[in-house]
C-alpha cells in the first residue's frame, strides 16, 4: 500500500504537460531552494567574519597582556612562574607608545611595539605574514629597523630598505615642555595581515630601540600572553596576575583582547545568530508555502481521492499520499537550494569583485577587512538541510489529514 502511495505521490509531483514538474510543485521547490540558498549563503559570510576575526586578527596580537613597572631582568623570572600555568603556550615582554611617521611629505600617526622577534612568535603570527623582508632583523640592537604592514607602506610611498622618521614624544620634560623625539628607522620588514587597521596603523621596533627612543632605561611596559584557549583568557589570565603579584610583590594589571576586540567578535556573533534567525524565517515562509500548495492540490483531487477510496483505499493510503508528496517536493528544494547555495558560496569572493568593478563600488571600506569571506561548514550545511526537512514534513500533516478525512459519499454526491 506504501508503494501506491508513493506512486500517486509521483504522479501529483510530475506535470500534465511536458514539464518535469507541475507548476504548484515547482513553486513550492523554488521557495523552498530561495530560502535555503540565502541561509546558506549567509551564513557561510557570517561564519568567514567570525573565522577571519579569529584567525587573522586575534592571532596577530596577544591574547592577555600583564601590565606594571616591569623590568627586564625580571622578564625570566615572569616567564618560568607563567609556565607553571599549562595553558600557557607563550609569552613575549614588549614596549608599546604611539608616534607619528614621516616620509617626504607624508606623515600618519601609528602604535608602535616594541618586540623581541623571537619571544614575539610565541604570542603572535605577525612573522607568518612577512610578506617582504624578516622581521628577525629587528634583533638588531646597533641599527634601527622597523616593520610596517602593506597598506601603510603604499601610503607613505615606500619599501623595504627605505627609510622613515619616526617622532615619539619624550619622557622628559624641559622648560619649555614635552617635545618630540625622532629618529630614523630603515624598513627591514613588510607584513599583511589582511586588517586595515592593522596593516595601515601597526609598526613593529626591536625592543632595545623601543627602550632607546622612549628613555626608558631597563624597563618595559609589560608581557604578552598567549594560552591554548582564546575565550578563557580573561580566567587564566587573573590567575596567573595574582600568582606574579605575590612573587614579585608588584602592582601589576592586566589586559585581554576583550578590551579592544572583544565587542566586535561578539557583535558578530550576535549579528550571525540573528541574521540566520530572521532567514530561517524565509523558510519557514516557504515551508508554509508547501502546506498551502498541498491544501490547493487536495480541493484540486477531491474527487480522484474519493474515487480510490470507494476502491478501496483507506486513509492511511490517501495520507501517506500527501506525505509523500510534501516530502518529495521538500526533498528536491532542499537538494537545489543547497547545490546552488554551495556554489555561490565558493565562488562569492569573485562574484563581489565583479560586482565592485562593474559599479565602481566598495561595499567593505570601513570593516576590520575589505573583503567577503566565505567558512562553509558541512555541519552548518547540513544541520539547516535536516532542519528545513523537518519543517517541510510537519507542514504536510495538516493537508494530509484533510485528505484522509474526506468523505467519499459527501464529494461524489453530485459527481
Amino acid at each position: 500500500m506504501k508503494n501506491i502511495s508513493l506512486f500517486l505521490a509521483l504522479k501529483y509531483f510530475r506535470s500534465r504537460g511536458s514539464g518535469f514538474v507541475s507548476f504548484h510543485s515547482g513553486m513550492a521547490i523554488l521557495g523552498i531552494a530561495i530560502g535555503l540558498m540565502v541561509l546558506i549563503l549567509v551564513t557561510s559570510v557570517m561564519n568567514g567574519f567570525q573565522r577571519e576575526l579569529k584567525d587573522r586578527i586575534l592571532e596577530t596580537i596577544p591574547h592577555a597582556s600583564i601590565l606594571g613597572n616591569i623590568e627586564y631582568e625580571e622578564f625570566s623570572f615572569i616567564e618560568k612562574e607563567l609556565y607553571k600555568n599549562s595553558e600557557v603556550i607563550g609569552t613575549a615582554p614588549y614596549i608599546e607608545t604611539q608616534g607619528l611617521i614621516s616620509s617626504g611629505s607624508f606623515l600618519k600617526g601609528v602604535y608602535l611595539y616594541g618586540i623581541d622577534p623571537e619571544y614575539e612568535e610565541t604570542v603572535s603570527s605577525i612573522s607568518n605574514h612577512i610578506i617582504d623582508g624578516s622581521l628577525s632583523s629587528l634583533k638588531d640592537d646597533e641599527n634601527y629597523f622597523i616593520a610596517i604592514g602593506d597598506i601603510l607602506a603604499l601610503q607613505m610611498g615606500v619599501e623595504v630598505g627605505d627609510y622613515l622618521n619616526i617622532l615619539v614624544p619624550d619622557t622628559g620634560l624641559g622648560i619649555a615642555g614635552i617635545f618630540p623625539r625622532t629618529k630614523k628607522f630603515k624598513i627591514s620588514a613588510i607584513f599583511s595581515v589582511g586588517s586595515p587597521e592593522i596593516d595601515q596603523n601597526f609598526g613593529y621596533i626591536g625592543i632595545q630601540n623601543a627602550s632607546k627612543l622612549l628613555r626608558m632605561g631597563n624597563y618595559v611596559h609589560g608581557v604578552r600572553l598567549k594560552y591554548k584557549d582564546l575565550f578563557q583568557s580573561s580566567i587564566e589570565v587573573r590567575e596567573d596576575l595574582a600568582r606574579l603579584r605575590e612573587g614579585l610583590d608588584k602592582p601589576l594589571t592586566a589586559i585581554t583582547w576583550e578590551r579592544t576586540y572583544g565587542t566586535l567578535f561578539e557583535a558578530i556573533q550576535n549579528e550571525r545568530f540573528l541574521v540566520a534567525f530572521m532567514l530561517f524565517m524565509l523558510v519557514i515562509l516557504s515551508a508554509y508555502n508547501l502546506m498551502s500548495m498541498l491544501v490547493m492540490t487536495v480541493n484540486e483531487k477531491k474527487s480522484q481521492i474519493a474515487i480510490l477510496m470507494t476502491m478501496g483505499a483507506t486513509s492511511s493510503v490517501i495520507r501517506n499520499v500527501f506525505l509523500f508528496f510534501g516530502s518529495i517536493v521538500g526533498i528536491v528544494g532542499i537538494i537545489i537550494g543547497s547545490i546552488v547555495g554551495l556554489v555561490i558560496a565558493l565562488n562569492f569572493g569573485d562574484i563581489i569583485n565583479f560586482i565592485e568593478m562593474t559599479f565602481n563600488v566598495k561595499f567593505l571600506k570601513v570593516y576590520f577587512i575589505d573583503y567577503f569571506p566565505v567558512d562553509i561548514r558541512p555541519e552548518w550545511v547540513g544541520s539547516i538541510s535536516f532542519i528545513t526537512f523537518i519543517f517541510c514534513a510537519l507542514f504536510t500533516i495538516y493537508p494530509s489529514k484533510i485528505a484522509s478525512n474526506i468523505d467519499p459519499v459527501e464529494v461524489l454526491k453530485y459527481e
